[in-house]
């Protein structure tokens, strides 16, 4: 079997390698995190490590190009990145364990942190540049539900699975259990083949896919004239400006919800964050998990127009309802809703981007829009106190459901790709809504 050919080993590959990428992200800032307050460091410290492992991600878009231009084709076009990135992540893990004390050699803790990180952010450019390659359509929502739902996953292991073990077994040797965890994962990619007769290791026997070698780009004007042709599209571009719109009603909403509950309506920090924390990120993963069948069910583009209007409505509605934000019940249920109904419109997006994106520069088209997500809560972050300072909290969550709800005006504009392995996004008029 074949990834390509298998939609079964397809799946379990990508979650399982999304579930790679969240044991170290929970580990660290969760588990580590902890670790270091317990044993006496002060915020400026822990803080200042944990960035070290923030620092990749926010220059991950520079990997697409290299996993665009260069591979070594007979093994797959995305499979020996992905090797060689897991390879990398179960490394700085191992080199990590070798610390006699962490806290002792805290500033090479935080090399190795950002040497993970880099690894891990080439690992997730290139598993979903392998996704938009190989998924077909019919399958892209819930396999972007259960990728999604793996990461949370992941991060659950890495905090809660990993965070009990260090009082038996002690630090360097639970490090030792998560390069285990990651090695068990890379199993997965090292035995299975991208597509029918590539060789499985460098040294085995096979050839080139026909299909991979039709898409392997010759030099780098020639990648970059493919992007440029992948972004001319009109559907590219509004998909660029809806990443952009996206989560900036998120991001300006995370500051003002912070002190409206704890400072405004008296909250406890530990009484959001039980709610936020723990019933949100439950209700997250089954947003995730269930938006992702109902993509495929309903379409992408369909579902993602459906959660931003729903969301767009909630936040509205919630700042109409002033008067009873004293009502603990009440207040718990929009939290718990707006989290699952967030999770279910990143899926449909995730979902519309890779229908977008060229299979010839997936890696970089897919995540310059990722990178637009990412910048898009950037920009919700910084208007929040411009806003805070002009409006008050119910003010701001109508415009933030305007915001949301604005993007239902863009997405009929985009014009999904149909086939695997093909370029065949329209350049034109988008089918319907879908």
């Amino acid at each position: 079997m074949t990834l390509s050919t298998s939609p079964l080993l397809r799946m379990t590959a990508l979650c399982g390698l999304y579930v790679a990428q969240g044991i170290p992200y929970g580990f660290v800032v969760y588990t580590l995190a902890a670790y270091f307050a317990e044993r006496g460091l002060d915020a400026e410290a822990i803080g200042t490590t944990l960035a070290m492992g923030m620092i990749p991600w926010a220059f991950k878009w520079a990997f697409g190009p290299v996993v665009d231009r260069w591979t070594i084709l007979s093994m797959g076009r995305r499979r020996p990145w992905i090797l060689l990135a897991q390879a990398g992540m179960i490394a700085t893990i191992l080199a990590m364990a070798a610390l006699p004390d962490p806290v002792d050699a805290i500033g090479t803790l935080g090399i190795l942190i950002l040497l993970h990180n880099t690894f891990n952010a080439l690992q997730d450019v290139s598993v979903d540049a392998l996704a938009v390659d190989l998924l077909d359509e019919s399958e892209r929502g819930r396999a972007n539900g259960l990728m999604y739902g793996s990461k949370y996953l992941g991060t659950s292991i890495g905090a809660a699975g990993l965070g009990i073990l260090i009082g038996p077994i002690g630090m360097p040797a639970t490090m030792v259990v998560q390069a285990t965890l990651l090695a068990a994962i890379m199993l997965i990619p090292l035995l299975a083949r991208e597509r029918p007769g590539e060789r499985l290791l460098p040294w085995t026997a096979g050839t080139a896919s026909p299909v991979a070698a039709s898409l392997e780009e010759r030099s780098l004007l020639s990648l970059a004239a493919d992007l440029a042709r992948a972004f001319g599209r009109r559907s590219s571009l509004v998909a660029a400006l809806v990443a952009t719109l996206a989560l900036l009603p998120s991001g300006l909403l995370a500051p003002i919800a912070n002190v409206l509950f704890i400072q405004d309506l008296g909250w406890t920090k530990e009484e959001y964050v039980a709610i936020t924390g723990t019933l949100g990120v439950w209700a997250g993963l089954g947003g995730s998990i269930a938006g992702g069948f109902l993509a495929d069910f309903v379409g992408p583009r369909r579902l993602a127009a459906i959660s931003a209007a729903a969301l767009g409505a909630m936040l509205a509605g919630f700042g109409l309802l002033e008067p009873l934000w004293a009502d603990r019940g009440l207040v718990v249920g929009y939290l718990v809703a707006e989290s699952a109904l967030l999770a279910v419109l990143n899926v449909s997006l995730f979902a519309v981007f890779m229908g977008v994106a060229s299979p010839r520069v997936a890696a970089t088209q897919f995540t310059a829009y990722m990178a637009l997500l990412n910048l898009s809560t950037t920009i919700g972050l910084r208007l929040a106190g411009p806003l805070d300072e002009r409006l008050d909290a119910a003010t701001i969550y109508l415009v933030a459901g305007g915001l949301q709800a604005s993007i239902v005006l863009l997405l009929p504009l985009v014009a999904l790709r149909r086939t695997r392995d093909a370029d065949s996004v329209p350049p034109t008029d988008a089918p319907p809504l879908s």
